[in-house]
């Protein structure tokens, strides 16, 4: 009989461990009515749902206890929970938004011809120009419009609800909430953001769980997500990846970094712990970042940038430029996410 109560005690603990529900409800701040259809999730990862008819959700948060909850809903601001509280319903007050962008009946040839060539350039912006691009749909371009002959040096896109891709290239089906979209037509720089949250393409998966594969690895060795976690990790050459202070792309001098002095920048010399044992990214300036053929460039906008274990980063913390900055939301993967999945 103890070997049996044993057994069920660490069974309990086990499902505790690996099941950790949260219950909520999603209110309008001013008229305390619930809001249906709201979205709730862990930015960049397979961890979401929605409230259901009533503003009522529940979501398991095991992985992510500690992370931000980001809830949305069409016509509100977004909400983020810093801070999840437990053994508790949790309510939240979602205050509405207006939607500043004038709507344009695309009506006459001329808008007809420019929305089609807006829409190109978002595609290209947007998704990325690499090989899986070709594998990506948006199955909701209606619900995207743009600055009609607002501002002729800069294309900004909007999105009254969330895009949806598909992309059969990894197998996923993304929704993305996007917040700002902007192309400079002078400089050809495009900056963009939002939050992405992932669901697996279960239908193709069966059939094409080799070239998924084979593929997210491609996505994976080189991005972003690798460096961060690498460097997290403090393993940077194990990863092959190499940081310095040059600005240029020093591989083409035809000798190795390594040669050169105050070339290398080491895991000691980026990387600040807190007193939580958080890690943070701190630099002063640029860096220069290469990954065999691979060069990139990061340029700081704050002094130290929040990083996570699973490639976490915060993204407002600096821009990317270079090969890193070429893969977009074609090549991005969740962060449960591990190499050779």
């Amino acid at each position: 009989m103890k070997q049996i109560i044993l057994i069920s005690l660490i069974t309990l603990a086990s499902s505790i461990a690996y099941s950790q529900i949260i219950k909520g409800t999603v209110y309008d701040s001013e008229t305390k009515t619930t809001i249906p259809y709201a979205a709730v999730y862990f930015n960049r990862t397979l961890v979401g749902t929605a409230s259901d008819d009533e503003g009522n959700f529940e979501l398991n948060i095991a992985k992510y206890a500690s992370k931000p909850l980001t809830i949305r809903a069409i016509g509100y601001q977004t909400f983020v929970l810093e801070s999840i509280p437990k053994n508790e319903a949790i309510n939240i007050y979602l205050s509405p938004s207006v939607f500043e962008i004038e709507e344009v009946e695309v009506e006459t040839k001329n808008l007809a011809k420019k929305r089609k060539a807006y829409l190109k350039l978002f595609r290209r912006e947007f998704l990325g120009t690499s090989r899986n691009r070709k594998l990506c749909e948006i199955i909701n371009e209606e619900d995207i419009t743009f600055n009609y002959g607002l501002d002729k040096d800069t294309v900004k896109a909007y999105a009254r609800k969330p895009i949806k891709i598909v992309n059969g290239a990894l197998g996923y089906v993304i929704t993305y909430h996007l917040d700002k979209f902007e192309y400079d037509n002078d400089k050809k720089v495009v900056y963009f953001a939002g939050d992405i949250v992932f669901n697996e393409d279960l239908a193709a998966k069966a059939t094409s769980d080799l070239s998924y594969s084979e593929r997210r690895e491609s996505a994976y060795l080189g991005s972003c997500m690798h460096f961060i976690r690498a460097l997290w990790n403090n393993s940077l050459k194990m990863n092959g990846f190499m940081i310095s202070r040059y600005t240029f792309d020093v591989s083409s001098l035809g000798f190795p970094l390594s040669s050169m002095p105050n070339a290398n920048v080491t895991y000691d010399d980026i990387v600040v712990l807190d007193n939580n044992h958080n890690k943070y990214l701190f630099n002063e300036k640029e860096l220069s970042i290469h990954y065999g053929s691979m060069y990139s460039k990061m340029y700081f906008l704050k002094s130290k940038v929040l990083m996570g274990k699973n490639g976490f980063f915060d993204p407002s913390g600096f821009r990317w430029y270079g090969d890193m900055a070429k893969l977009r939301i074609a090549d991005m993967l969740p962060y449960e996410y591990t190499l050779g999945e």
